[in-house]
């Protein structure tokens, strides 16, 4: 069954359900799944007229509205390839939009690319395609007065979902209608999401997390959706807990760090005009999740209703149409305590001691409905359990492979129908805990430590004064370095010279190493995807370059 058949039958439920748009705290616009699956349908005649054929790719470049939904779907009622592409943001540098959006047009073959008028005349300079420019359309225009449904087989190709690339260029993901009615149903399956529920997100619906899991799997289930601009939430988080409280919304999805940025902008005072109680659900997944974090936000919204079980640690890619893992619901996150001296040897062995020595590892369960995961070693060799190993996927949401990029797909592919993720993860009493990436290690004094640790050390020994951490292999002077760059707003050299004492001295007692290089830069500095994770790969760029202001760079090896 395609999606705009999935659509079609939440439509002929008539159950009111369908997408609601909210800009500080107040619905602007909606749109129900019946009247969206019937506009979708006008959209694709519009589309068709304009020659577009099954199998062609669609862009799709809109900031989350009713506008977006519509256009998407209409993409997929034409029987075309949805390639949905950020819309250009305020804050980001407009050189590097263009160029990432040029790689994405280009590498697609889009031929057409749907958008408003407002944004139009930005993208006719990132147009150029390799089979020549991509018309620029605005998707308003487009409606025809009938609807034509193009039939689509599961096997048949419905979305190229672009990575957001935290450690290498963004590819482009190919996802059939088969794979993503997959994906949709394991994470409904996994949340047991019923027509009762209501979603409230604010991901940006380019984003696998946000389209996927925030739109598509509520919206092929008939669960009403409250969706917030990523800009909203960044300028005022406590309007998404306002919007949750006005709703009862009991399912949200978000990265560690959206939790983390709306425990640090919502002071105790604010905590008493919410009620969270409705809330069952809050998936968190995409980057390393800390369990510390979770139990804060669960103490500091406890007043409001929060209850103690809602947060849903998860393990996910979107080469795999987003779930890969959830843990049973209904309980405290679990975690595991394991010697930091083993980790970085490849085992995983239970602890007690004191905290420098320990790791808190969290449990993002078992595989989803429909998926298959496995750990191997460094020969592809299978591992068991307490060993650490990079995990491997398999089952019916797992992309074929990345859009014209032959390369990248033999790099992950594996034989038996296994796809290589990067990630490195341990097996316990049948649950998987993810340890890190094997791309996102760094070697100190001959031993491997996982960069999120590094950085939670960093964050735990200068609390608030630093946004954001990243550590990388520092070049240029031996092997065996660690490069921290640090996003503060302490600029002054005094302030910096005590903030790196306090890191060595934390790095030091926590983890028994140094660091070769700090480099404080200002806030925002520090690349990040939409999702708020950083781009380890652009981070350390910025290091080379030279980017942060010279007497800020402290050496502590000559």
């Amino acid at each position: 069954m395609s999606l705009v058949e999935g659509l079609g039958r939440v439509a002929g439920r008539r159950s009111g359900h369908g997408v609601h748009i909210v800009r500080r705290g107040r619905e602007v616009a909606a749109l129900s799944f019946r009247d969206l699956y019937q506009q979708a349908g006008r959209v694709a005649t519009g589309l068709l007229a304009r020659g577009v054929v099954p199998g062609d790719r669609v862009a799709v470049v809109l900031p989350t509205s009713v506008e977006f939904v519509r256009a998407f779907f209409g993409v997929l009622a034409a029987g075309a390839v949805a390639v949905p592409l950020p819309a250009p943001a305020p804050f980001s540098s407009p050189r590097t939009y263009l160029r990432r959006t040029t790689t994405a047009l280009r590498q697609s073959r889009v031929r057409l690319v749907l958008t408003s008028e407002s944004i139009a005349p930005v993208l006719t300079r990132a147009r150029p395609t390799a089979s020549g420019p991509a018309a620029v359309v605005d998707v308003r225009g487009l409606m025809a007065e009938k609807a034509t449904f193009v039939d689509r087989a599961d096997s048949d190709e419905a979305l190229v979902q672009y990575t957001s690339g935290t450690s290498s260029d963004p590819r482009g993901v190919v996802l059939s209608h088969g794979n993503v009615a997959a994906g949709v149903h394991a994470i409904a399956s996994g949340t047991r999401l019923t027509d009762a529920d209501i979603g409230c997100n604010w991901l940006p619906l380019f984003h696998d997390m946000g389209l996927i899991g925030s739109f598509l799997t509520p919206a092929l289930h008939d669960v009403d959706i409250h969706l917030q601009p990523p800009e909203e939430f960044l300028r005022d988080p406590v309007n998404w807990l306002r919007t949750i409280t006005r709703v009862r919304a009991t399912f949200t999805m978000a990265p560690d760090s959206g939790y983390r940025y709306a425990l640090q902008r919502t002071g105790p005072e604010a905590v008493g005009d919410l009620d969270l109680s409705a809330w069952r659900i809050a998936v968190n997944g995409a980057e390393p999740v800390d369990e510390r974090l979770q139990r804060a936000f669960i103490r500091r919204f406890a007043r409001a209703g929060l209850a103690e079980t809602v947060f849903l640690p998860a393990y996910g890619l979107a080469e795999a149409t987003l779930a890969v893992t959830f843990p049973p619901l209904g309980r405290p996150t679990k975690t595991l305590r394991v010697s930091r001296e083993a980790l970085g040897r490849g085992r995983c062995e239970a602890v007690t001691g004191t905290p420098g020595a320990c790791r808190e590892l969290v449990s993002v369960g078992r595989p989803v409905a429909g998926m298959e995961v496995r750990l191997v070693g460094a020969q592809a060799e299978p591992l068991g359990d307490g060993l650490v190993g990079e995990i491997q996927v398999r089952g019916a949401s797992v992309t074929a492979g990345y859009e014209r990029h032959p390369e990248a797909t033999r790099q992950v592919a594996r034989p038996g129908g296994w796809v290589a993720t990067g990630d490195l993860g341990v097996r316990h009493e049948e649950e998987l805990y993810i340890v890190g990436r094997s791309k996102e290690t760094v070697i100190v004094f001959g031993a491997n430590h996982y960069a999120s640790d590094i950085e939670s050390v960093v964050r735990d020994a200068v609390g608030p004064r630093v946004h954001g951490v990243l550590a990388h292999q520092a070049e240029g002077h031996d092997s065996s370095g660690l490069g921290l760059i640090v996003e503060s707003h302490e600029r002054a050299p005094a302030a910096q010279d005590s903030m790196s004492a306090r890191i060595r001295s934390a790095l030091s007692a926590e983890l028994g190493i140094t660091a070769t290089d700090i480099t404080f830069v200002g806030r925002g500095k520090i690349p990040r995807t939409s999702s708020g994770k950083i781009l380890r790969r652009s981070g350390v760029e910025v290091d080379e370059r030279g980017v942060a202001d010279r007497r800020s760079r402290i050496l502590l090896q000559k």
